[in-house]
């Protein structure tokens, strides 16, 4: 009885090589233009790539021609006007390890507990505190905005960078993974008249960057030293320690 062996077929191999390849080298582009202007551009040139397509389909030629001529202007324009991120996007892509390795659940519950026991201690001091903790969306312009310091989260630093004689108490901590990236941060002012008038300008501030990104967004009142917490444009005050760790960890404790 004689048993036949398939035939290795490299042809089929070597196209699921090529097509992870280029799945890959697409993810990496992403992630270093992710945090930038560019990567809003980027989105945008896929959706009219697929407009271009679907015009072709559907044989809509006055459109299509029209993107065509679009195009040629429009990636020059790219080119000059987002030079600076592009070249940023590429110098960070050489410093950093081609596989970044992401913190583990553990790591996470660990950093929301310590900072959860800073808020906790900044709010019995009545010590005013703005953190925001970026999800998926970059924050490098506000990041730029304030001093770079990527350091090691602890519920200690917390505490001492909003300590009112510190240097770099004013303005906003934005805290990435399991390390504090800038202090001193210019936060975007929430424009949303619903809110209470008697929300300062920290707590304007804390939900302007939950508008403006999908940060997740910490508030500590320095006049009653109440705990808010801004998502997504949405203000919820007055919360306990308990809350506070419940509600980031259902936000945040998963790894990306």
């Amino acid at each position: 009885m004689n048993i036949s062996i398939p035939a290795f077929d490299w042809n089929f191999w070597k196209m699921i090589v090529e097509v992870l390849i280029l799945w890959m080298v697409f993810y990496r582009v992403f992630l270093f233009l992710k945090g930038t202007k560019a990567v809003y551009l980027l989105r945008g040139i896929i959706i009219l790539i697929i407009a271009f397509f679907f015009f072709q389909k559907m044989g809509f030629y006055v459109l299509s021609w029209l993107l065509t001529k679009f195009f040629a202007f429009f990636l020059i324009l790219v080119v000059i006007i987002f030079q600076p991120e592009f070249r940023e996007g590429l110098i960070r892509l050489g410093r950093r390890h081609f596989f970044s390795i992401e913190p583990r659940k553990e790591e996470i519950e660990k950093t929301l507990r310590e900072i959860v026991s800073a808020v906790g201690t900044l709010s019995r001091k009545k010590i005013g505190a703005l953190i925001a903790i970026k999800r998926e969306i970059g924050l490098k312009s506000y990041i730029e905005s304030g001093v770079v310091v990527n350091a090691e989260l602890s519920a200690e630093l917390l505490q001492n960078i909003f300590y009112p004689s510190a240097p770099l108490h004013d303005g906003g901590v934005v805290v990435d993974g399991t390390h504090i990236v800038a202090v001193a941060c210019l936060f975007p002012l929430s424009e949303n008249r619903a809110l209470e008038r008697t929300v300062g300008m920290r707590h304007r501030a804390g939900v302007g960057m939950s508008e403006n990104s999908d940060a997740v967004v910490i508030v500590v009142s320095e006049e009653t030293g109440a705990v808010s917490l801004a998502i997504n444009g949405q203000l919820t005050r007055h919360l306990t320690p308990n809350d506070l760790f419940t509600i980031l960890k259902g936000q945040l404790g998963q790894p990306k």
